[in-house]
């Protein structure tokens, strides 16, 4: 597969490639003027191991069609029903490896006729995360400024253009009660996979055992979820790689809290 074959991202853009990405990447530039590169420095042994994080994470109807189906690339195909995911995640306590923040943006595709989330892109604080997660898991990362706030109902995460400055997108969700028609989607999507490309080939990472409310009633003291109504802000520019991809209506959203040790693993 020839690189900019592979390159997601930069199709929507109508970029460059990303030089010597491996994978699906943007063609947005990996370092960070003020976090700094998007590299394995050699600091951390072994795998990281999480122990406790924070995300929120919304979906939402495509707007774009036409840009969706540009997304979706050879291996994957197209769903019966398309979806985008935005999320930011707060990984603030560590057995092994730095803490570090990370968004992503991600639509849901078929391999092998089986849906998981196809990542679009994952800006990352941390160069190790950065560097390790492109090179080890076909991730597409890029070092960013990342922010999770809290307040007693309202959760919003921003995720930063290079510099820090100006946002790429601020994803909020206010908690309370959603309607049935967000609980179902909820648990149509609680197993997919994250799906990546690596050299060529097809990784899968994740998904849930269980819809999250029901973990959270499982093993609450592992599980904290709160389901909200969720709205995504961001500049509508060329170069926004959520512009391009064309956001409809929120249908769900949530933030949640896990307290367990683990590793991430390909299936």
């Amino acid at each position: 597969m020839k690189a900019c074959g592979a390159v997601l991202a930069t199709a929507l853009a109508l970029g460059a490639c990303a030089s010597a990405a491996p994978g699906l990447y943007d063609s947005a530039p990996l370092d960070d003027p003020v976090l700094g590169p998007c590299a394995w420095t050699g600091r951390i042994t072994g795998r990281f191991v999480y122990q406790e994080s924070a995300l929120i994470r919304a979906y939402f109807e495509p707007a774009n069609l036409g840009a969706y189906r540009v997304a979706v690339r050879a291996p994957f195909t197209m769903p019966e029903r398309p979806l985008i995911r935005v999320s930011v995640l707060d990984f603030y306590e560590m057995v092994n490896g730095p803490a570090y923040r990370e968004s992503e943006v991600s639509v849901l595709a078929l391999h092998e006729g089986q849906p998981g989330w196809l990542v679009l892109t994952m800006p990352v604080t941390d160069g190790d995360s950065c560097g390790g997660g492109r090179a080890a898991w076909g991730y597409p990362k890029v070092v960013r400024r990342v922010t999770l706030d809290r307040s007693a109902d309202r959760y919003v995460g921003t995720s930063y253009a290079p510099g820090g400055h100006a946002p790429e997108f601020a994803l909020t969700l206010d908690a309370g009660e959603p309607d049935a028609a967000a609980r179902d989607l909820l648990r149509f999507v609680h197993a997919f996979p994250n799906l990546t490309l690596r050299q060529g080939g097809v990784m899968q990472f994740g998904g849930l055992r269980q819809p999250v409310e029901e973990l959270a009633r499982a093993a609450p003291g592992a599980w904290t979820v709160r389901l909200g109504q969720a709205r995504l802000a961001y500049p509508p520019e060329r170069d926004n790689l959520l512009h391009r991809l064309g956001v409809g209506r929120p249908l769900a959203g949530y933030w949640s809290r896990l307290r367990a040790s683990y590793s991430i693993t390909p299936r």
